[in-house]
């Protein structure tokens, strides 16, 4: 599944693979950090005014398909309606993956090209898909991490820094 490790970093230092490589990394963190989620941990929140971690999943999955609906120049953006935390896992590192394929395809002059359309059929530069869903995602990925330990259920240990998955008696 997308997400277990992050692979080789892109062969050149540009922007569409700046973009590759946060891609990479928001898989690997998101892919760990709902490995093996509980009933428990879906309806956790830390007060009445947050989302439950089920919400953060629902959340960062409609993050996930803005920057798909950037990088593929889609006119429309998906949506899905599920409570399933199964199936919105395995939407978001689908989607992490296409739009990791698309970007490989990609020149900077293409990317560069690509604009952010908002619901409200605003236009931003692509450049706003780092500062915006990006950056979001990768927030609401360290709640669904803080969430988990305070269910009492803590994320197995991934070294993110080398994106390198836990040993596998770390989260038999």
């Amino acid at each position: 599944m997308f997400g277990y490790e992050i692979g080789t970093a892109p062969s050149t230092f540009d922007a569409t693979g700046v973009f590759i490589r946060l891609v990479d990394g928001l898989a690997f963190r998101y892919h760990w950090a709902t490995h093996e989620l509980r009933p428990d941990d879906l309806a956790f929140q830390p007060g009445p005014e947050s989302m439950t971690l089920l919400d953060l999943l629902r959340h960062v999955l409609h993050l996930a398909f803005m920057v798909e609906q950037t990088v593929m120049n889609l006119p429309k953006r998906k949506r899905v309606e599920t409570e399933d935390a199964v199936e919105l896992r395995a939407a978001t590192l689908a989607t992490l993956s296409d739009v990791r394929d698309r970007l490989v395809t990609l020149t900077d002059e293409e990317l560069a090209g690509h604009q952010v359309l908002r619901r409200s059929g605003e236009l931003y530069p692509v450049w706003n898909i780092l500062n915006g869903p990006l950056a979001d995602a990768l927030t609401h990925v360290g709640q669904i991490i803080s969430w988990r330990r305070l269910s009492g259920n803590p994320s197995p240990p991934v070294d993110v820094f080398g994106g390198i998955p836990p040993e596998p008696s770390a989260h038999a």
